[in-house]
């Protein structure tokens, strides 16, 4: 006796949308810094959406695998990989699947993207600070703490646009699904829980 049941795993749409933003990151990483503020930030949009509309067995290799790739392309298998941005990028996975599995809202969308900025923000700085990324973060006070934040603040000037473009991301990939799933896909319509 076969299982007719079809498989949670199988989304053509939704992987077809994170297996394409995916190759975006992978370009976005290997283009030179300086012109990276030119390109939409991805890792927000990339992981929330990943984690809404993928099931985690699907949405977790394909993240941290397609992140990992790059590392290997870029550090040629010779400096460590950042951790703290693999576990920035699970967490962000889960916070998808949290806010937006049923939903479809935009203001989730916009609440998902900002929080999912904040922390890697915040928790990139902090780890650079712990790690005492620059000598000037030793030693550990909060007064250097500060310090950590200020340059992080002072990084974003160079790239001005990655909160703005990582929720113009976010609000593309939604999108483009509501709208393709609808036509052509509507085995993979959001099904809301709630009537917001």
């Amino acid at each position: 006796m076969t299982d007719s049941r079809p498989n949670p795993d199988w989304r053509p749409l939704a992987l077809s949308l994170a297996c394409i933003t995916a190759a975006y990151v992978f370009v976005y990483r290997l283009v030179p810094f300086d012109t990276r503020a030119y390109f939409l930030w991805p890792f927000s949009a990339w992981t929330l959406y990943a984690g809404a509309r993928l099931t985690l067995r699907v949405a977790l290799p394909l993240t941290l695998g397609a992140f990992a790739l790059t590392d290997l392309v870029l550090s040629r298998g010779a400096v460590p990989p950042n951790y703290v941005f693999y576990v920035l990028l699970a967490v962000s996975v889960l916070l998808g699947r949290g806010l937006l599995t049923h939903s479809q809202v935009p203001w989730r969308i916009a609440a998902g993207s900002i929080l999912s900025y904040a922390l890697f923000f915040l928790v990139s700085n902090f780890a650079a600070w712990l790690e005492g990324a620059l000598p000037e973060y030793s030693p550990h006070t909060f007064d250097t703490l500060l310090l950590a934040y200020y340059n992080g603040l002072a990084f974003l000037r160079m790239q001005p646009g990655q909160l703005d473009f990582g929720l113009l991301l976010s609000f593309g990939l939604f999108g483009a699904h509501a709208a393709l799933a609808k036509v052509y896909f509507p085995a993979e319509q959001v099904a809301p829980r709630e009537a917001v």
